[in-house]
């Protein structure tokens, strides 16, 4: 047996091994893995607030404030990065400050007034439907029918007594006596927590500290960037075998692009798609425009799926309320979201994901059945990735083997003619052959 096979070999059995007590031991395992995550959740927000402020921060840094670098002052040319740190974070915080301080008040006074509005409206529909059924249908419907159950569960639901207190107390926040009103809400909210509200308080808790201290360290994590990546350069290059190198480089290069792009770009068509939504409901006069609006916008985030989610329960809530209306939302939102996958979505998103329509949708799938929407929303690229990876392997297998005039073109008659994007080549790209060349020089070197 040669000794490449003999390490093949006993590698599997290792792996074997390792199998076999992880599913002996899965809830040990599980429980450390949890106890991991939990520890170290600071620095899991505080990589996702820097991931999301780190495009404002490379702007300012390399377009606005460019021309300091090249200052014969050291001062000015050193202040270079703390300034545009300094305002990315303040451009962002200005805009959670307008989510917090203009929209969550106008959203909270709107789900109050649809709160103590919905019974009537729940009443409205039901004669509604007696009506048409028994002057065009000929059927008599009582208003005790099995088929209003939906309707009245969502009443009991809505206006709840407790769900009304806790909003109300909410909105009093806004009011001229913020102590008295913050007590009101600390009381309600604890009437209805009941037992729980040590373990509710303790999750509060640990959520707002975990979301603190996520700020701070998405701040040292953007402050000294250039020398964490260039750390985690050095320890890739250290552990990993010379072969190794190019993929790892490859995919750690790959996931920056496919996640920066996406994510911006989603988040981006999804404001757009919010703010064209409130004001075509406030030309044509819909109900809670603002409160769809919002909806819409956060759900249009997932792909695919997303304006399905958001559609359902706003026309839903606009049936109840008026069905007429409800047609005609119907209607609109169709119009904007073809308005959306066909010029927004492009424009916006473009094509740097580089996958059809089908892998999109398996990914989201199977993403949303393991991990909820975060997992809906993270499938993409990170099915893109491997798409991606695995596309570049075939095709050069395909290349070496010579078999590619016997598979022919690629079918343009699918019912669905959404095009791919070329598998990107690494081997073709400048960092692969830096890393090359650096890699025979060492080797003569030795």
């Amino acid at each position: 047996m040669s000794r490449r096979r003999f390490k093949q070999l006993l590698a599997l059995v290792a792996l074997t091994i390792l199998m076999l007590f992880l599913k002996d031991n899965f809830s040990v395992v599980w429980g450390a893995v949890g106890l991991v995550i939990t520890v170290s959740m600071p620095f899991i927000i505080g990589f996702c607030i820097a991931f999301m402020v780190n495009k404002p921060y490379v702007f300012l840094a390399d377009r606005v404030f460019r021309k300091m670098d090249k200052s014969k002052s050291k001062f000015v040319k050193s202040s270079r990065k703390p300034i545009s740190l300094i305002l990315a974070y303040l451009f962002v915080l200005g805009i959670v400050g307008f989510l917090i301080g203009i929209l969550i008040p106008e959203l909270i006074k709107s789900f109050d007034t649809l709160v103590n509005n919905f019974s009537s409206y729940a009443d409205a529909t039901k004669d509604w439907v007696i009506n048409v059924s028994r002057d065009y249908l000929h059927i008599e419907i009582q208003e005790d029918s099995n088929l209003f159950s939906v309707i009245n569960n969502l009443v009991n639901i809505i206006t709840n007594g407790e769900t009304k207190k806790v909003i109300n107390d909410i909105s009093a926040t806004y009011g001229k006596d913020m102590f008295k009103s913050a007590i009101q809400i600390i009381s309600g909210t604890a009437s209805v927590l009941g037992p729980n509200l040590f373990d509710t308080a303790k999750q509060f808790t640990t959520g707002f500290y975990n979301t603190v201290m996520g700020i701070v360290v998405s701040f040292y994590y953007l402050a000294c960037k250039e020398k964490l990546i260039y750390q985690t350069k050095k320890l890739t290059v250290a552990i990993l075998p010379e072969k190794a190198l190019p993929k790892a480089f490859e995919i750690a290069e790959l996931s920056n692009r496919m996640f920066g792009r996406y994510i911006y770009g989603r988040i981006i068509d999804s404001t757009i798609i919010g703010i064209l939504c409130f004001i075509g409901m406030s030309i044509f006069r819909f109900d809670y425009s603002l409160l769809i609006s919002v909806v819409v916008g956060i759900t249009n985030v997932i792909p695919l799926f997303g304006p399905f989610i958001g559609a359902a329960p706003s026309i839903l809530l606009l049936l109840i309320i008026n069905p007429i209306e409800a047609l005609w939302f119907a209607v609109f939102i169709f119009a904007l979201q073809q308005l959306d996958g066909n010029f927004i979505g492009p424009k916006v998103v473009g094509n740097s994901i580089g996958i059809s329509g089908f892998w999109i949708m398996a990914s989201v799938i199977i993403g949303g059945g393991l991990f909820g929407v975060v997992g809906m929303f993270i499938a993409v690229p990170v099915f893109a990735i491997i798409y991606t990876l695995i596309g570049s392997a075939v095709n050069n297998k395909i290349k070496e083997k010579d078999y590619l005039h016997q598979l022919g073109a690629s079918p343009d008659n699918d019912i669905i003619t959404d095009a791919e994007k070329p598998a990107i080549d690494f081997k073709e790209s400048k960092l692969y052959k830096t890393i090359k060349d650096n890699v025979k020089t060492t080797s003569k070197k030795r």
